[in-house]
């Protein structure tokens, strides 16, 4: 599921070694709860969770992801835990990597892309057979190692989606994926590196699903889609259905017509060495109280209102009492 309008517009290339490297020292930090600068290496890394357990949380490199990381991470230091944070890792392929080797104990996922994610380890053409949460969580049961787990979703969700600008949607009649693909000889689309080989979202997808032969694609770093889109370097670019800038800019989203993508809903994926009972319960207490509209409420907090993930957390468990 991504950086979206955090930083500015950067040259391709640079952004494509950044994503790529993962580089501690300008894609990632390492904060305490209560947000002040804390390294930590992998030596460092807990063994266990819980009341007065250590628990490295970790985020993907959008808001989103660092938001709900903070959300998870501030509720379980409130649970009695000792938390430090690795934020803005990169993308799945990197911090995915990150908490297989234990640097990091818990990071929010997406049912189906994590499920997609897996099973491509083992067979790079695999697709997931899962239709809904309830399948989505009984294959990753199956897929993941045996040294991660996911714990229970929320009902909130976030989809991929595919957003274009107004002037290309009326130009080339774009109203749903199908349109997008017979158009697609004419389009520009941008999104984050590993989208031009993602199945079925991505590039890769859309020419097996649509035929889409694109007439170029630039890989950007996810926050900085919007911002392509609205300079009008590129036509169309893969958001996330939560993003508020979608309306803000006047974007038009392109419908789902052939259900390319399932259900997306938000959830731990943590080491099982971390799981406690009172881990689990407090995570489980969170996303028991987690729908997309409150989701959608948070992140324009953050999009519009430019208030800092941490601070939105905050605000958002002190309103649960």
């Amino acid at each position: 599921m991504n950086i979206r309008r955090t930083i500015p517009l950067l040259l391709a290339p640079l952004i494509v070694i950044a994503a790529a490297c993962g580089d501690d020292d300008s894609d990632s930090s390492a904060t305490t709860a209560a947000g002040g600068p804390t390294p930590t290496t992998a030596a460092e890394a807990p063994t266990s969770g819980g009341a007065g357990g250590k628990v490295i949380v970790g985020s993907a490199d959008f808001p989103e992801s660092q938001l709900l990381a903070q959300i998870y991470g501030q509720a379980l230091a409130k649970a009695g835990s000792e938390v430090d944070y690795q934020l803005a890792i990169g993308a799945r392929e990197v911090y995915y990597k990150a908490i297989e080797s234990g640097e990091i104990d818990l990071v929010p996922e997406y049912t189906n892309s994590l499920l997609s994610f897996v099973l491509r380890q083992k067979d790079p053409n695999a697709l997931p057979k899962a239709t809904n949460v309830d399948e989505q969580l009984t294959e990753l049961k199956e897929a993941l190692p045996p040294t991660l787990e996911v714990l229970a979703p929320s009902s909130a969700e976030d989809k991929d989606v595919i957003a274009c600008t107004k002037e290309a949607a009326d130009k080339y009649s774009l109203t749903d994926l199908t349109s997008l693909g017979k158009a697609s000889k004419d389009i520009t689309i941008g999104g984050p590196p590993e989208f031009e080989t993602r199945s079925p979202f991505g590039i890769a997808g859309f020419k097996q699903i649509y035929a889409a032969e694109f007439k170029s694609f630039v890989p950007l770093q996810a926050s900085a889609v919007a911002d392509a889109l609205k300079a009008g370097q590129i036509d169309c670019g893969n958001l996330f259905s939560t993003m508020s800038v979608i309306t803000t800019g006047g974007f038009v989203t392109l419908e789902d017509d052939k259900h390319t993508v399932p259900n997306e809903a938000v959830l731990p994926l943590v080491r099982k060495d971390i799981v406690t009972p009172q881990l689990e319960s407090t995570l489980d207490g969170i996303n028991e109280g987690l729908d997309t509209e409150k989701l959608k409420e948070l992140m324009v907090k953050i999009e519009v209102d430019a208030a800092a993930p941490d601070v939105v957390a905050k605000e958002y468990l002190d309103s649960l009492g």
